[in-house]
């Protein structure tokens, strides 16, 4: 009986620790896919020969500071969620940024209503210039109550240089987590 008892109470553990185990919410996060489910333009390419995990990374190269360029996607947030982590690696080579502090390398996450208006003005995960070897920009964030999906925006922004992007995460937290915030 204490055999069956241990053994049931193992299964639940393991069970339960499944359950709890966080899912990444964007798709095609290590863009081993190519740039399937981003909505990109044309300074965004895959490269296999400059990637931190798998076969890929995205690569944005920009000769000229004069635009904002880059890539996107836009997810679901899953109900009752009320705080997420967000986090990538990036890596730049040359990012030169314009006059202002909000212009560079830019890892930036717009929460957006039912009729996919934007929330407030968006979180900042990263914002890079210069050169910087492959490092996680990581940050973990409150999500405002209309919220119901959220966007990720990787770009250029009115900087020019080379910025090297992979395995983007978006994980809900649970309520210890959001708790610590």
């Amino acid at each position: 009986m204490k055999i069956y008892t241990l053994l049931c109470c193992a299964v639940f553990f393991m069970l339960a620790h499944k359950a709890s185990a966080q899912k990444n919410l964007v798709t095609n996060a290590g863009f081993e896919d190519e740039l399937n489910d981003w909505a990109a333009d044309n300074s965004a390419k895959v490269t296999p020969w400059d990637y931190k995990g798998g076969k890929n990374a995205c690569a944005i190269i920009v000769y000229n500071g004069n635009n904002w360029v880059g890539l996107s996607q836009t997810v679901r947030i899953p109900k009752n969620t009320l705080g997420m982590e967000f986090s990538g690696w990036l890596k730049t080579i040359n990012v030169v940024k314009g006059d202002d502090e909000w212009k560079g390398a830019i890892f930036n996450i717009e929460f957006l209503d039912k009729t996919d208006k934007k929330i407030g003005e968006g979180e900042n995960i990263a914002r890079l210039s210069g050169d910087h070897e492959w490092e996680q920009a990581k940050k973990q964030v409150k999500v405002p109550a209309t919220a119901v999906s959220f966007r990720v925006l990787l770009a250029m922004g009115y900087a020019s240089g080379t910025m090297l992007i992979d395995d983007i995460t978006a994980k809900v937290l649970n309520a210890e987590e959001v708790a610590k915030l």
